[in-house]
């Protein structure tokens, strides 16, 4: 196991100290040439690079896991994450955290590696700049992308469509440097390289995987290029290894914890947000509609259910008011009359413990990928086989034993047959397995949030002022732009896209989820 260890740190101090002594010394030097990389060797910027990344994700996570109703709040009051108002929020950090931390960075990491000629390094850069790409896309829509990190302060804003098959074009060159790759590259070792310990099949297994999600993304609405992708699954799982981002636990030093934990870690320096499951709990989508519990019986249908949270504490079990699995809808919060602590515990699972690892994709998603790729094609045989693979995998992962998978796989929970296998079965499931994860919240837009598809999903009620009653089939489609440095330098390109201060535009569907 690769880890996050103190050297780690110093570095990544390091290159946010380079970047932020950078900027100011811009105002000074007029001649300075924005575009040519900082002076650090690929080895020192990788690590970093791969460390942000990990927080990245965890933050993008932490906000889509609440509109993706896998958890909410106890209190139902929470103004983003239960009732979708972005109105009083003065700083949007995730799209300061794709530019400044982690594309600038990656930029840099493929810049000098391509002038080194070490072609390891550059695919590793441009494969982790679609990483931080596609995930900021994702949740913001069209944003600077062409014009990006070239040193104009107000870039203008391209489409997904644009950035899309920019993303595209970068995963197969980076497929193309790391097949070029050889002896007179810059040795990459477990020291520089956190995920792969400096493998560069596993970094191409991960290209093809992170090009498959991609492709995905502009199904059902946009194409359905379905053989494409799991042509890409298939070259991706012949070598793969999980992507995850490993933390080291040797002490308590908060820059080597995972976000996720109980501990709450809060990097100094930073404006990180912190976890709230202390005061959150599952929603009863998760609970009821999707691990099939029952509050009257208390009957555990799903293995994983207890061990992705403690049971909550209660007296005894009598039926659903006592039980120990007390769910929550979100923007309605606890009953009135249970405690917080009746409530089950979300800490210390396998995503959610101080030194979880993070993941960036893992091989469930592929599974389940290659699962709805298939189905799409009547290819149900191999349909049913990718997504039996899917669920064991995530249940392997969270902890459940073999004998259990086995039972649950032929129970009446999911379909036991290729001919009974559901494109529902498959997005509920991936869905689950996707657990705080953000591209869970792609799909169901992908989907619109069809209760066809996520069966017993129900909008939330107690909205902002702003989410009219009578807009049943109205849901958050994205997160609105950082005001915090936007609304300075590009106001001009928010107004152009009906973005700037208008609550309305949180409901317009990215590109590639057709129109409401």
């Amino acid at each position: 196991m690769k880890k996050y260890s103190i050297h780690t740190i110093e570095i990544i101090a390091g290159i946010v100290l380079l970047l932020t002594f950078s900027s100011c010394e811009d105002f000074l030097d007029v001649n300075k040439d924005t575009d040519k990389p900082s002076s650090a060797t690929p080895n020192l910027l990788l690590t970093p690079v791969q460390g942000l990344m990990s927080t990245n994700c965890y933050q993008q996570g932490e906000t889509t896991a609440y509109f993706a109703q896998q958890v909410a709040t106890l209190s139902g009051f929470n103004a983003v994450k239960d009732r979708w108002d972005y109105r009083s929020v003065t700083r949007i950090g995730l799209f300061r955290r794709h530019f400044h931390d982690v594309a600038s960075n990656a930029r840099n990491l493929y810049l000098t590696a391509e002038e080194e000629g070490s072609n390891n390094y550059a695919g590793a850069g441009h494969t982790l700049m679609v990483l931080s790409t596609q995930t900021a896309t994702d949740l913001f829509g069209q944003m600077p992308y062409r014009e990006a990190l070239l040193g104009n302060p107000s870039p203008p804003y391209d489409e997904q469509e644009v950035i899309y098959n920019g993303m595209l074009d970068e995963l197969d060159l980076a497929i193309s440097l790391f097949q070029a790759s050889d002896e007179s590259d810059r040795t990459m070792t477990a020291r520089e390289d956190l995920l792969f310990a400096g493998s560069v099949s596993q970094w191409e297994s991960f290209a093809h995987g992170l090009k498959a999600r991609v492709l995905l993304h502009l199904t059902p609405n946009i194409n359905q290029d379905y053989p494409l992708i799991i042509s890409e699954i298939d070259l991706a799982l012949s070598n793969w290894k999980d992507v995850e981002f490993n933390y080291f636990s040797a002490n308590n030093n908060v820059w080597e914890q995972n976000q996720w934990g109980r501990s709450q870690a809060d990097p100094p320096q930073f404006d990180y947000e912190n976890n709230i499951l202390n005061i959150s709990a599952p929603t009863t989508f998760l609970l009821e509609s999707v691990m099939g519990y029952n509050p009257t019986t208390g009957e555990i249908k799903d293995p994983r259910m207890p061990l992705m949270m403690t049971p909550g504490n209660v007296a005894g079990f009598s039926g659903p008011e006592t039980s120990p699995y007390l769910s929550v809808a979100p923007s309605v919060g606890r009953s009135e009359l249970r405690d917080d602590d009746e409530y089950p515990d979300l800490y210390d699972s396998y995503m959610t413990g101080d030194y979880s690892p993070q993941p960036f994709m893992v091989i469930e998603e592929l599974y389940f990928i290659k699962a709805e790729a298939a189905f799409r094609l009547n290819q149900v045989g191999t349909a049913f086989d990718a997504f039996q693979s899917g669920i064991a995998a995530h249940m392997l992962r969270v902890g459940v034993a073999p004998a259990d998978i086995s039972s649950f796989l032929a129970s009446d929970m999911v379909p036991n047959s290729a001919g009974d296998l559901t494109l529902s079965a498959i997005m509920m499931q991936k869905w689950l397995a996707l657990y705080l994860q953000a591209e869970a919240w792609v799909d169901m837009r992908r989907y619109q949030y069809s209760d066809e598809i996520y069966v017993g999903l129900i909008r939330p009620e107690n909205l902002a002022n702003f989410w009219e009653d009578n807009e049943t089939g109205k849901w958050i489609q994205r997160i609105p732009y950082d005001n915090q440095t936007e609304e300075i330098f590009n106001k001009p390109e928010l107004e152009r896209l009906g973005a700037f201060q208008n609550p309305d535009w949180l409901k317009v569907p990215l590109w590639w989820a057709g129109t409401n």
